[in-house]
C-alpha cells in the first residue's frame, strides 16, 4: 500500500494519520475518519496549513470510499489548493488523483479529466514513482466515462509500465481492474449502437490476468481501503464477462462470490452487482428480471451519488424496452437520461465556478494567469512542432514513437515507421533557391497530413527527411504511404516554381519486440534508401 507523502514535521499529525491509514485498511472507516477529523481540528487551531492539506486529503479518500462523493469532492479540492499554495507539487497531484476519481463518479467528465491531466504533469514522469501510477490510473478512469476507451486503455497501460518500474514494483492489479471495467464500458456502448458485441477475447484475457496475479499473490490494490472494493470489481467484471460469452453457470459463480464480500455499507459496488444480474437476466431474455435488476442498478447508484452508473442504467433500460417494442417506455427513459444529464451538466458548472475561482486565488490576477498559461502552451507547441512546417518535430516524434513501441511490448499492438525522403532535393536549392526549398517541404508536410489517419503522427525528421508513425501494421501503413506518394506525384509543382518536379522515396518497417526508437527508424531508413531513384544528384 501507498501512503501520501507526508511533507511536514507535525508528529502528532503524522501519528493520528497512520492510525487512520490502518483503520481504513482493517476496514474500519469511521474510526479512520475520526483520526484524520482530529488532525484537521488540530491542524486548523495550530495554523498547520500543510496538516491540513493531508488531512482533508485523506477525509476526502475516506470519503470516496464511503460513497459520500459530494462531499468528498469539496474535501479534495480544498487540499488541492492548499497544497498548491505550499509548493507541494506531490500533494496537490496525489489531492487532484482522488478529485478527479469523485469527479468522475459524479458526472463531471471535463472536471475530471482535467484534473487528472493536471495531476499527471505535476508527477515526476521521469522516474517511475507509485503517485505517478495512480495518476495515470485516474486519468485513465477520466477518459472512460468520457466515452473514450482508446485513450482510457491508454493511460491504464502507461499506469501498469509506471507500476512494473518503480522500486519496489508495484501491483498491476488495479490498472488491470479498471482496464476490463473500460472494456465493459466499450462493449456496452458497441451493443448500444450495432446490437452487438463483435469480440469478447480482450474483456476475457483480462480477467484471466487478474485472476492468475490473484493466485500468485499479487491481486493487490494500492491504496489504502480499495482492496475489498478490488476483488470485487474482478469478480464482477468475470461475471459480465462470463454472461455475454453465454457462461451463466460460470457468471452466477463469480457473482455469488461477489457478493458474499460485501460489508454492510451500501456503496456503489451495490449498482454495479445489480447490473450484472441484470446482464444475466438479459441473456436469458428474461425481460422481467432484466428490467427490475436495471431499475434496482439505478436507484442505488442515486442512493450513493454514482451519476455515471445511473445514466448507465438509463441507457440500458432504453436498449430493453426497445428490444420488446415497449417504445413509450423506452420514450420515457429517454427523456428522463435527458434530464438527468442536464441536472449532473448545471452542478458541473457550479463545481467548475469554484474550481476557477480557487485556480484564480492562487495567483497574482486574472490576466496574470491568462498570461502564464498561455505562454506555457505556446512554449510546449513550439517544442513539440517543427517551426518550417507546423508539423511534429524529431523530439515529438521520438517521444510518442517510445510510448507506443512500450505499449506494444505490453498489449502486442502493431506499430509502423515510415521515412520519407524528397528525391534530389539538393538540386531543388541550387536551382531553384533556398525559398522554394521551404516551400516544396511546407507542401510535402501538409499533403502527409491530409493523407493520414486520425492517430498516425507526421513529422519533420531532419532536413528533406520526414517520419510517420502509424499505429497499424505494414500492409495497412503502405496503402496510406502510397496515397501519399501518390498526391506527391499529382500535385500541380509548377505552381511552386515553373519546371518543378518532385517526387518522394518511401522506406517501411513494422517494429519487433525488441526494438528501440533507433533500430525500427535505422530499418526504415535502409529501406527508403534502396527505393531511391538512381543519380540521386541528377537536377530536377
Amino acid at each position: 500500500m501507498i501512503r501520501p507523502p507526508r511533507g511536514s514535521s507535525n508528529d502528532a499529525a503524522d501519528v493520528a494519520l497512520a492510525a487512520a491509514y490502518a483503520a481504513l485498511d482493517e476496514g474500519d472507516e469511521a474510526r479512520a475518519r475520526t483520526h484524520a477529523h482530529s488532525v484537521l481540528i488540530d491542524a486548523q487551531h495550530s495554523g498547520d496549513l500543510h496538516a491540513q492539506a493531508r488531512a482533508l486529503a485523506y477525509l476526502a479518500h475516506c470519503d470516496r470510499v464511503g460513497s459520500r462523493l459530494r462531499r468528498a469532492s469539496e474535501e479534495a479540492r480544498r487540499a488541492a489548493q492548499l497544497f498548491e499554495q505550499l509548493g507541494d507539487m506531490q500533494g496537490e497531484a496525489n489531492a487532484l488523483t482522488i478529485l478527479a476519481h469523485v469527479s468522475m463518479l459524479l458526472g463531471r467528465n471535463d472536471e475530471a479529466v482535467e484534473a487528472a491531466i493536471l495531476g499527471v504533469r505535476l508527477c515526476d514522469t521521469q522516474n517511475a514513482q507509485p503517485q505517478t501510477a495512480l495518476a495515470y490510473n485516474s486519468l485513465g478512469l477520466a477518459y472512460s466515462w468520457s466515452g473514450d476507451h482508446q485513450r482510457a486503455d491508454a493511460a491504464l497501460e502507461t499506469s501498469v509500465n509506471v507500476a512494473r518500474r518503480c522500486n519496489p514494483p508495484l501491483s498491476i492489479y488495479q490498472p488491470r481492474i479498471n482496464q476490463m471495467w473500460v472494456e465493459a464500458s466499450r462493449l456496452i456502448d458497441e451493443r448500444y449502437q450495432t446490437g452487438t458485441m463483435k469480440s469478447l477475447q480482450r474483456m476475457r484475457s483480462l480477467a484471466e490476468e487478474c485472476a492468475a496475479l490473484e493466485r500468485i499473490g499479487q491481486g493487490v490494490t494500492v491504496v489504502p481501503g480499495l482492496m475489498p472494493m478490488g476483488r470485487i470489481i474482478a469478480l464482477a467484471s468475470a461475471a459480465l464477462a462470463a454472461a455475454w460469452q453465454g457462461e451463466l453457470d460460470a457468471a452466477r459463480a463469480s457473482l455469488d462470490a461477489a457478493q458474499r464480500l460485501r460489508s454492510g455499507m451500501q456503496t456503489w459496488l451495490d449498482s454495479f452487482i445489480r447490473w450484472v444480474h441484470a446482464e444475466i437476466a438479459w441473456m436469458q431474455r428474461d425481460w422481467a428480471a432484466t428490467e427490475q435488476a436495471l431499475v434496482e442498478m439505478r436507484e442505488t447508484a442515486l442512493a450513493v451519488e454514482h451519476e455515471q452508473l445511473a445514466c448507465r442504467a438509463h441507457l440500458l433500460l432504453v436498449q430493453v424496452y426497445e428490444l420488446q417494442g415497449k417504445e413509450n417506455e423506452a420514450r420515457r427513459e429517454q427523456r428522463a437520461l435527458r434530464l438527468r444529464e442536464r441536472r449532473v451538466a448545471a452542478e458541473g458548472l457550479t463545481s467548475r465556478e469554484s474550481l476557477v475561482s480557487y485556480r484564480l486565488g492562487a495567483r497574482q490576477s486574472e490576466n496574470r494567469l491568462k498570461q502564464v498559461l498561455v505562454a506555457a502552451k505556446q512554449f510546449e507547441r513550439w517544442s513539440l512542432e517543427d517551426a518550417l512546417t507546423g508539423i511534429a518535430n524529431r523530439r515529438h516524434a521520438e517521444q510518442v514513437l517510445a510510448e507506443r513501441l512500450d505499449a506494444a511490448a505490453l498489449s502486442g499492438r502493431k506499430v509502423t515507421v515510415a521515412m520519407i525522403d524528397v528525391d534530389k532535393f539538393k538540386s531543388v536549392n541550387d536551382r531553384y533557391t533556398h525559398s522554394v526549398g521551404d516551400r516544396v517541404l511546407k507542401t510535402l508536410a501538409a499533403l502527409m497530413a491530409s493523407q493520414v489517419r486520425e492517430h498516425d503522427l507526421p513529422a519533420r525528421w531532419a532536413g528533406d527527411e520526414f517520419l510517420i508513425l502509424f499505429d497499424a501494421d505494414e500492409p495497412a501503413a503502405r496503402q496510406v504511404c502510397d496515397r501519399i506518394a501518390a498526391a506527391v506525384a499529382a500535385f500541380d509543382w509548377n505552381s511552386v516554381a515553373p519546371g518543378l518536379r518532385v517526387s518522394v522515396s518511401i522506406g517501411l518497417d513494422e517494429a519487433r519486440a525488441d526494438d528501440t526508437i533507433e533500430s525500427v527508424v535505422h530499418r526504415s531508413d535502409k529501406t527508403m534508401y534502396r527505393t531511391k531513384p538512381a543519380e540521386a544528384s541528377s537536377p530536377h
